[in-house]
């Protein structure tokens, strides 16, 4: 295995110096292949810059929720934020971040992506209207020194700004560069004899536009190269239309990338990003000697001229992806539907459970790690109290069985042999590790605000784990005593057992909101005082003989750890009701009741 791995990395980094090499050859040969180079390679560092932006400025995310919280606000969330923001792809991201950490339903996750392939289209204008016809540069420079002098600044948003008019300036810039080169590449080598005419020409350059998108891994510095060649006469009208067809198609690859870390939902997602792309691509090929004319009549009416081809690309891209959304927004739930039932997770048979809810993309925003923090912290205590139910021999139904918690203990006389280190190793370690983990890398970007609520998920996940250090120091002598001939220690030890359920029952009324947290809480504080009673029972059993000196001890020792286990939950409880308030909590707990868990 080690072999196979070596060999993969040396191939991948082989791989990296043949293109590096091949890169190096071209810009030796042509100067005019290095500043088309460069420019793409400012503008793509223009977009990332861009994206970075956007994460500094404060209070975004009650925005983002604010602003996806119906299906026609996402729909309008995701045009307005690609038209500001130039990548389709960063608000895939986001759109599958918060799907993933359930903020958003599936269709306005949809309804964003329809938005913002309508949104992309601002960069076909930017380019095709203002960076073709001005002298670009004259607006970079300027963009690029107040963004350089902004970003130096202490203050995030002040910072944050910086970042943004930087990034808009390297945009024009790379711009300005990628023209220079086409203007400059032409006088030697012309690319326009290289059209293709007909169904062939059409195909071949909507592949290239996929291949090319996939390569730079953004469809709009596709497009802006595609205009730029297109506006020195270095590629014909008919490939560029292909082209940026298939760029279209090709800006899933960002989506796909994306959602490799997320959870089922947003792959469902990201299926669906990859569908309605395709479908529109290939709805747009078939119907292209419909489409293209009526682009050509659009334009004649907007008063764009006949030989101005890339202002008519910039209107057949924007056509293209309107058509595109006029055919899938109806047809919205219908694509959930179809997606919910086959996109499907893989069932992977392992002993070891791991996190459900935990994914990388919710990780960029602290609103949506909360939220799945929050939904594995139940999945833990789910898996904690299933541990505790079978330690003191009962099942997890017995819980919310309807009978009382002394009758059930009654029933179930029949102590249950289980290897706790193993079932605590499988059901609970792994996941317990995750969520700090996860913790860690959540609270790095945290607000301070936003801490105080992670400290807390800490906190009730240690204690929980300090909870199940001790069942496992008393299950012992549960499952020892539970079926003991003598019958007085037999009976104190299913009073304790009996606690215990009647302390798992409280909190999972508490769950599904049967219970007011308070008078929870005064319950669980009672029955934490009656274990000081208990405490003197070993006492009189022993003076009445009844038990034996280790009996006693046993007895005692094990109600004081029951004693403990009560407290650790009940400061869980008192956790959980602080955050009561809080809406977005009182929502996950909502949905949390209807699941099974």
């Amino acid at each position: 295995m080690n072999y196979i791995q070596e060999f993969k990395k040396h191939k991948s980094v082989a791989l990296l110096g043949a293109f590096l090499l091949a890169i190096c050859i071209l810009m030796f040969i042509s100067e005019s292949f290095m500043i088309i180079a460069f420019g793409i390679c400012i503008f793509l560092y223009g977009i990332s810059v861009l994206e970075l932006s956007f994460s500094g400025f404060s209070g975004i995310e009650s925005f983002l929720k604010k602003a996806t919280s119906s299906r026609f606000k996402s729909f309008l969330f995701g045009l307005i934020t690609t038209f500001i923001m130039n990548s389709s792809g960063l608000v895939s991201v986001i759109a599958i971040s918060f799907l993933s950490a359930g903020l958003i339903t599936l269709g306005a996750g949809l309804a964003i992506i329809y938005g913002a392939n309508i949104g992309t289209v601002s960069t076909a204008w930017l380019v095709a209207g203002i960076g073709l016809k001005t002298q670009i540069i004259y607006y970079a420079m300027p963009l690029v020194i107040i963004g350089v002098i902004m970003f130096f600044n202490k203050q995030k948003g002040i910072k944050s700004c910086g970042y943004f008019v930087f990034s808009i300036g390297l945009l024009f810039l790379g711009i300005h560069y990628m023209k220079s080169g086409f203007d400059d590449i032409k006088d030697t080598i012309d690319l326009a004899k290289y059209a293709m005419d007909g169904v062939s020409g059409l195909l071949l350059y909507t592949l290239v536009g996929i291949v090319v998108t996939i390569l730079m891994q953004s469809s709009t510095a596709t497009l802006t190269l595609t205009i730029t060649a297109l506006s020195v006469g270095q590629m014909s009208y008919e490939n560029a239309v292909a082209i940026a067809i298939g760029s279209n198609v090709g800006s899933t690859v960002v989506a796909v990338i994306g959602s490799i870390n997320a959870n089922i939902d947003g792959k469902k997602l990201m299926f669906g990003h990859v569908l309605f792309n395709v479908v529109s691509a290939i709805l747009t090929l078939l119907f292209i000697k419909f489409i293209v004319p009526f682009t050509d009549f659009v334009a004649h009416f907007l008063h764009i001229r006949t030989d101005d081809y890339s202002m008519k690309l910039a209107l057949f891209h924007t056509i293209f992806n309107i058509i595109g959304v006029g055919v899938f927004y109806p047809l919205t739930n219908s694509v959930v539907i179809f997606l919910d039932k086959f996109v499907k997770s893989k069932q992977v048979r392992s002993k070891v459970i791991t996190a459900k809810f935990l994914d990388e993309e919710s990780l960029q925003f602290s609103d949506s790690a909360f939220v799945v923090l929050t939904k594995e912290m139940a999945h833990l205590y789910a898996n904690t109290a299933s541990i505790i139910a079978k330690s003191i021999s009962i099942s997890k139904n017995d819980i919310t069985l309807d009978m009382p918690s002394d009758e059930i203990i009654k029933m179930r006389k029949t102590p249950i042999e289980i290897d706790f280190d193993e079932i605590y190793n499988n059901r609970f370690k792994e996941i317990y590790s995750q969520i700090i983990n996860y913790l860690i890398n959540a609270s790095a970007n945290a607000k301070k605000e936003d801490m105080v609520k992670f400290m807390d998920i800490r906190r009730a996940a240690l204690l929980l784990a300090e909870t199940l250090k001790d069942v496992k120091n008393v299950q012992p002598n549960i499952y020892k005593f539970m079926s003991s001939s003598n019958e007085y220690i037999r009976a104190e030890y299913d009073k304790l057992r009996t606690k215990i359920l009647h302390l798992l029952r409280i909190i999972e009324q508490i769950r599904v909101f049967e219970i007011d947290d308070n008078v929870a809480i005064k319950e669980i504080r009672q029955l934490y005082k009656e274990y000081d009673a208990i405490q003197f029972a070993p006492d009189i059993l022993l003076h009445e003989k009844k038990i034996s000196n280790k009996m006693a001890t046993s007895l005692m020792n094990d109600t004081d750890i029951v004693k403990g286990i009560t407290n650790s939950l009940l400061k869980i409880v008192q956790i959980i009701s602080t955050h009561r308030k809080d809406s977005d909590f009182m929502a996950i707990m909502q949905v949390l009741k209807t699941q099974r868990l």
